[in-house]
């Protein structure tokens, strides 16, 4: 922007437990005044919300889950009005992971903080989310009395895939809605005494399908498990998932030493439900009506990788779908200020198989700006030999179909299909 200002305010969320700040670089590359927060403290180990054992910190919880973010808004209008003599023409959130879940939070508490926000894989329903985290080293210990090998868990994923793939009609190594997968890591067992890397043993199985089916427990879904397709050993590797061990050691039960290898099958809703009690009134970020938002002429796009294997994408469909019938009229009444984009094969925000969505943010300001809502995301990916893949991805539910000639990696061969 040679050094001009834009005249609009990028607000950049954080990750984790967000205990740092960074120079938001690309935001003022582009132009904007770029905030970002270490939403109140320092460190990402998840300990500030622990006042003492048995004691909340409940200041520093409330500064991590909006307070802070609202905050840097108001203080970035503030310094812009001091440094440039009016305020921002335009206000925007930018995140992924807790940085999209801040902004979806900002949507539900401070609706007119913002005029678009891009919310990627976001971390709502932080409660339970995070508590489903532990389920598969729980499923692990208890069925099969330890960790699995990451070689293994990769050969289940890799056999999911090669299962499910071709299901949409064309085999490139993704599977483009693994809600419809229906592979059954048994497949996989061992047989007539074989052993390694190339089976499974009975209890592997039934480990690695419970993962998958997330925590069932006396025929109770709890919440959702990573999709087939997205890689296991984030969540089931040699040791947890940093977060899923800190909030119930510091947001839960208040106690540096709590061991996760208390829980088994009958303990575990107990364990979920105290954490959804003690968590979810601060920051479960799920409250469905956006009306307000709407009301101020808000744009908000939320788009989610199917194979992210930290935070389950079926938990930002739940919400688009809470959304949906908060606001009544339908999906079609829900896009003409919320559009969902699901990324087939894409992991946490960034990586996976499958193309990367692009221009996300420029189609927040595009549809603020220009009311121009994104029919489509265009998503990418470099292939070997220097040709790239390129697909569309359309609004929730519907989904991009191949027409059945044309190269597969030709975006224009491809059409959204389903009920808008």
């Amino acid at each position: 922007m040679n050094g001009k200002w834009n005249g609009k305010l990028q607000s950049v969320g954080g990750g984790g437990y967000a205990g740092s700040t960074t120079v938001p670089t690309d935001a003022i590359l582009s132009g904007y005044v770029g905030v970002s927060t270490d939403t109140g403290h320092t460190g990402n180990d998840g300990s500030f919300g622990m006042l003492a054992p048995g004691r909340p910190n409940t200041a520093l919880q409330i500064d991590f889950a909006y307070r802070s973010e609202h905050l840097m808004s108001v203080i970035g209008r503030q310094l812009i009005q001091a440094f440039y003599g009016k305020p921002p023409a335009y206000a925007y959130w930018n995140g992924c992971s807790t940085g999209g879940r801040q902004g979806l939070m900002m949507a539900q508490r401070f609706p007119e903080d913002y005029n678009g926000i891009l919310a990627g894989a976001p971390a709502i329903h932080w409660d339970r989310f995070q508590a489903a985290q532990i389920w598969p080293q729980v499923v692990m210990l208890r069925d099969n009395a330890g960790v699995i090998s990451s070689e293994k868990l990769a050969l289940a994923t890799n056999a999911a895939v090669n299962a499910c793939d071709a299901a949409d009609g064309v085999a490139d190594k993704v599977i483009d809605d693994p809600r419809a997968c229906r592979f059954n890591a048994r497949t996989l067992r061992c047989q007539n005494g074989s052993q390694g890397g190339s089976c499974l043993t009975e209890s592997e199985a039934s480990a690695i399908n419970k993962m998958w089916e997330g925590p069932v427990v006396g025929g109770t879904r709890l919440w959702w498990g990573p999709r087939p397709g997205a890689a296991l050993s984030s969540l089931a590797g040699q040791t947890p998932f940093l977060i899923a061990v800190a909030q119930p050691r510091y947001w839960v039960y208040y106690d540096q030493a709590w061991d996760w290898k208390m829980l088994d099958y009958s303990n575990y809703k107990e364990f979920f439900d105290l954490t959804v009690k003690r968590v979810g009134p601060v920051i479960a970020t799920d409250d469905p009506d956006l009306s307000r938002f709407k009301s101020h002429g808000g744009k908000l796009i939320l788009w989610h990788g199917w194979a992210d294997p930290l935070i389950m994408p079926d938990g930002s469909i739940d919400y688009y779908d809470a959304v949906t019938r908060k606001m009544g009229g339908g999906y079609a009444q829900t896009q003409t200020f919320v559009r969902l984009f699901m990324a087939p094969g894409v992991a946490h925000c960034r990586g996976g198989d499958g193309p990367m969505p692009q221009g996300l943010f420029d189609a927040v300001v595009n549809w603020v700006e220009h009311s121009e809502a994104p029919s489509t995301i265009m998503a990418s990916r470099p292939l070997p030999g220097g040709t790239t893949r390129r697909r569309p991805l359309c609004p929730y539910p519907q989904v991009a179909v191949w027409k059945g000639s044309g190269s597969t990696d030709d975006a224009a061969n491809f059409v959204c299909k389903g009920s808008p």
